[in-house]
């Protein structure tokens, strides 16, 4: 019972860290950029601002204060990342270097914005030695290249030393199948890159630029496979407005037949089971929630009458 109690404490202590700390990374987005922004800056030092993607302008606009998070919420995926942190805390041997998790890292390199860090595990008098953990899975070698400016950011901050901590195994219910830890050599191309988009973006920022959402992208500006799958659909809900035209037509033949006849259906008589059901009309009653609460208002107060249920991202033409 007591192992229970201590397993209990130790879940909901973990959660209140879990929250903290992903309240404190809400807070510092806000007049920031850290680790997680690093593309983003390598997009602007490559690119330029124009560049930037309708994503990246929506992130700085959370940056310059125009925009709110849409959403702080995490996923199955953001969660085994947290407990793959608490495995690592547990399995490697931090304590020897005096590693502290979760540390805050800041440097000053630019006038109208922080650039920072949320190291998942520092040592040293201010953040010599960087451990970034990564529950991901692909191999640590396509890892450590997909988050390179991310590793690159720890240091032009001025770690001296970082190292990928690279997990593998199921996402939910959590559990690890094998974990490696991968020094990072330093790259001072591209850590030169990171600090030009930081530049370009300082000055721009200085000269009076601010960033503003793409809602909508324009087609031609597009990847190719884009521009086919914006025609291909195009085409197919042309073809779906004829076919429905010509079901349209063929549906009202049959039922016209079914009540001429008083058939309750069609059958077909090629060995299938394909047929036409005949329905009569009739009349169906449903309840009007929207000028019940319309009438009622003291009801939206109540969320036991709420039910809330998640909707698939999805795209529509029209």
């Amino acid at each position: 019972m007591e192992t229970k109690q201590n397993d209990f404490a130790a879940q909901v202590a973990a959660d209140a860290a879990a929250q903290a700390h992903a309240e404190e990374i809400q807070k510092t987005r806000v007049g920031g950029l850290g680790g997680s922004d690093a593309a983003l800056v390598l997009r602007v030092a490559t690119k330029g601002l124009a560049g930037l993607t309708a994503t990246d302008l929506k992130r700085l606009c959370v940056m310059v204060g125009t925009s709110t998070q849409e959403d702080w919420g995490g996923n199955a995926y953001t969660n085994a990342g947290h407990a793959f942190e608490d495995y690592a805390e547990q399995v490697l041997p931090f304590g020897i270097g005096g590693y502290e998790r979760e540390r805050f890292v800041e440097a000053k390199l630019a006038l109208n914005f922080k650039t920072f860090a949320h190291a998942d595990f520092a040592a040293g008098h201010i953040h010599d030695n960087i451990i970034e953990c990564k529950f991901v899975q692909m191999t640590t070698q396509k890892v450590a290249a997909k988050y390179w400016p991310q590793l690159q950011w720890y240091y032009m901050l001025g770690a001296k030393t970082v190292q990928l901590y690279h997990g593998i195994g199921n996402v939910e219910p959590f559990e690890v199948e094998e974990a490696t830890l991968e020094p990072i050599k330093r790259d001072q191309e591209t850590i030169d890159l990171l600090l030009h988009g930081i530049k370009l973006l300082d000055d721009a920022l200085t000269n009076g630029w601010r960033p503003e959402p793409i809602e909508k992208e324009v087609v031609s500006n597009t990847p190719d496979v884009v521009q086919k799958a914006f025609e291909a659909i195009a085409d197919i809900k042309e073809r779906e407005k004829a076919l429905a035209a010509e079901k349209a037509q063929a549906a009202e033949t049959l039922k016209q037949y079914c009540e001429d006849w008083g058939f309750t259906g069609i059958l077909a008589d090629d060995g299938t089971k394909r047929q036409v059901i005949y329905t009569k009309a009739g009349v169906s009653k449903t309840f009007d929630a929207a000028t019940f609460l319309k009438d009622h208002p003291e009801f939206n107060n109540h969320p036991e009458y709420w039910k809330t249920t998640k909707r698939a991202s999805s795209v529509s033409f029209k």
